[in-house]
């Protein structure tokens, strides 16, 4: 029996396509155990193009049992050569401070008395330097704590990836 060599080079010519779509983020989830806390980065653009100005958001999902969040410090990183740190908004819920305090770290903090009661606890603006820039953001959470002064960071976990914002979609 003699196999034709037709569903072989389909194959092969199928794997040495590159694929060109842009690349799609999942939505953060939507709901976590009763006494979770997640942080996770959302950004405007999945796929910036160089040279074009996004958003990137760090925001929480609070279970049912968390009360929101009154103080905060995150660190996000960032890798120079792909992104440049532009502006960080200002909080309509709070007092929010981001610096630049070395190449590639956005340091930031946040307090209010009532709390985050919008879970969004940074909004900042990036520039892409280069393809793929969205990549190389990374956040770490080294100070949480509810409007009524309880370390929430036990409770708490960053959620790997980035996600896609759902305020773009509005």
């Amino acid at each position: 029996m003699r196999l034709s060599p037709l569903p072989l080079l389909a194959l092969l010519a199928v794997a040495g396509c590159d694929d060109d779509r842009p690349k799609q983020l999942p939505f953060a989830p939507v709901e976590v155990a009763p006494n979770e806390l997640s942080a996770y980065v959302s950004v405007s653009d999945p796929n910036p193009a160089i040279g074009s100005q996004f958003t990137v958001r760090v925001r929480t999902l609070r279970g049912s049992a968390v009360g929101a969040v009154g103080s905060f410090t995150i660190r996000l990183g960032f890798d120079t050569t792909r992104l440049r740190f532009r502006e960080a908004a200002r909080s309509e819920n709070g007092m929010v401070m981001a610096n630049v305090a070395q190449p590639g770290l956005l340091i930031a903090a946040g307090a209010s008395a009532s709390g985050f009661a919008n879970d969004e606890l940074l909004v900042a603006t990036f520039t892409a330097l280069a393809g793929d820039a969205i990549q190389s953001l990374t956040l770490a959470v080294t100070e949480l704590n509810s409007a009524t002064f309880a370390d929430q960071r036990e409770q708490m976990r960053v959620l790997p990836g980035k996600f896609q914002d759902p305020k773009r979609l509005k």
